[in-house]
């Protein structure tokens, strides 16, 4: 018999799941197309709108040497408190009102264009990885929870959570930069390198929430979501937690939008809910995940280094959300 290469033996178990997903497309192709296509219309009538003009703009802003103009007014504090460059200031802002993954996508910009070095890529992304306004107070707040208050909430622990996060990763002093900053681009180029940069990016987002739609479905279909509430009932009902909230939080790390959806129709106490929902937020699900990790691979960051952020930013703004929401609830 033909033996692995060492190669193919690593890729045996993602091997295994593609083609897994492959056979649960023979078999029901009229269910998981049309979760495909539920995730595609997501996308177009709600994403793509909302984050292509940040998408266009952010990259307008940095050729036009933006970000060089706020790391001059952001550098002390940010060099201080980060030990980064005063460009992840820019990235940072960029990243607070526009949300997932425009920080990812900035930090690949600035290694590219040879600003940012590897470990000043890895500071910066522990703390400029944050979802905007938009989606935290209007979708999940305004919308699903009937309560601007509980979305700006949510941001305010949001916020605090990925700035205190970067704390942790701050590391040594190094270079703040690799090179000087690029030239400023002429008016035709920079407009058509943002809005061909713009389209890609952006299709690549509607790509991963296509594919974790289906993906979604399927793991409620095989009971995979009910099978990882089960084990986290227990330990939550030792806090006399309800145990919807178990589901929601599995449905949440997979797609954090459809997880959100369920944490709003559990009824519960806001004081029980909300730290959840923040932390989750936090942590964007598998889906905005590799959405980030796609722009940032470019940087040379690997995905335990990034999953270890994220899961120390949701465990920190889950902490901050406790006592915050009872200041407020």
């Amino acid at each position: 018999m033909p033996t692995l290469t060492k190669n193919a033996r690593k890729a045996l178990p993602l091997s295994l799941i593609i083609c897994f997903f492959i056979l649960c497309l023979v078999i029901n192709p009229q269910r998981y197309i049309e979760s495909i296509f539920s995730g595609m219309l997501l996308f177009i009538k709600n994403v793509a709108p909302a984050l292509f003009p940040f998408f266009f703009f952010t990259k307008l802003l940095t050729g036009l040497g933006m970000a060089n103009s706020l790391g001059k007014a952001l550098g002390r504090p940010i060099s201080r408190l980060y030990n980064a460059p005063g460009e992840s200031g820019y990235i940072l802002v960029m990243s607070l009102i526009s949300g997932y993954p425009i920080g990812a996508k900035l930090i690949s910009d600035f290694y590219e264009n040879g600003t940012f070095s590897v470990e000043n890529c890895k500071k910066v992304s522990s703390f400029t990885s944050t979802s905007g306004p938009l989606f935290v107070v209007g979708t999940v707040g305004t919308l699903m929870f009937s309560s601007p208050k509980a979305g700006y909430v949510l941001f305010l622990c949001h916020a605090l959570g990925a700035l205190v996060n970067g704390l942790l990763y701050r590391g040594r002093k190094t270079v703040m930069g690799i090179s000087s900053a690029p030239a400023v681009a002429t008016d035709e180029k920079l407009l058509g390198n943002s809005i061909t940069s713009s389209i890609l990016s952006v299709l690549i987002v509607g790509g991963y929430i296509a594919i974790f739609s289906m993906i979604i479905d399927i793991a409620i279909d095989i009971k995979l979501v009910d099978a990882l509430a089960y084990i986290l009932e227990k330990p939550l009902s030792l806090f006399k937690i309800p145990a919807d909230v178990a589901s929601a939080t599995v449905i949440s790390f997979i797609e954090i939008t459809r997880g959100c959806q369920a944490f709003s129709q559990i009824g519960a106490d806001m004081k029980i809910i909300l730290p959840f929902v923040a932390g989750l937020l936090s942590f964007g699900g598998l889906s905005i995940t590799f959405q980030s990790l796609t722009f940032l691979k470019n940087c040379k960051i690997k995905t335990p280094f990034y999953f270890l952020t994220k899961l120390t930013q949701a465990i920190i703004t889950f902490l901050i959300s406790l006592v915050l929401v009872r200041l407020f609830y």
